[in-house]
């Protein structure tokens, strides 16, 4: 067993604060990782994409949208929902509120957890005027 206590917060560079517990490195792990993710208020990660990896998202805590694709798609989740992304597919987590944070667990297929992880610049500015959008759209909700 390896707690979240156990590790070191690393930063990914998708910009997420990670705590990756399960991993290679941490115990060993052969074909699976998987790591805690915190996400301040009001925060968008980089896009990317993982290579060679399938990943599964599970939000602990808060309110997530995960754009996905090329067009990115919003896919809301919360607790005890899960968001499954595919391997190769262009991502960005989201965190829609404005004052808390989120907590998610992130599952991937890579032992190493952030080997095959591709940022994709071109999506960033487009990602931020896509998460703005979807907090105008949920405040007037």
């Amino acid at each position: 067993m390896v707690a979240a206590a156990d590790v070191a917060e690393v930063v990914g560079p998708q910009e997420q604060h990670l705590l990756p517990c399960i991993t290679q490195e941490t115990c060993g792990a052969g074909g699976i990782s998987a790591a805690m993710v915190n996400m301040a208020p009001g925060k968008v990660a980089r896009a990317h994409y993982h290579a060679h990896s399938e990943t599964v998202v599970a939000c602990l805590t808060g309110r997530a949208v995960t754009l996905i694709g090329p067009e990115l798609t919003p896919y809301f989740h919360g607790p005890r929902e899960l968001l499954y992304i595919p391997e190769g597919v262009v991502h960005v987590a989201v965190n829609l509120s404005d004052t808390d944070g989120l907590t998610a667990l992130d599952i991937r297929t890579d032992p190493l957890f952030s080997n095959d992880l591709i940022l994709t610049p071109e999506f960033d500015a487009a990602a931020l005027e896509v998460a703005a959008r979807l907090r105008r759209e949920l405040a007037r909700a």
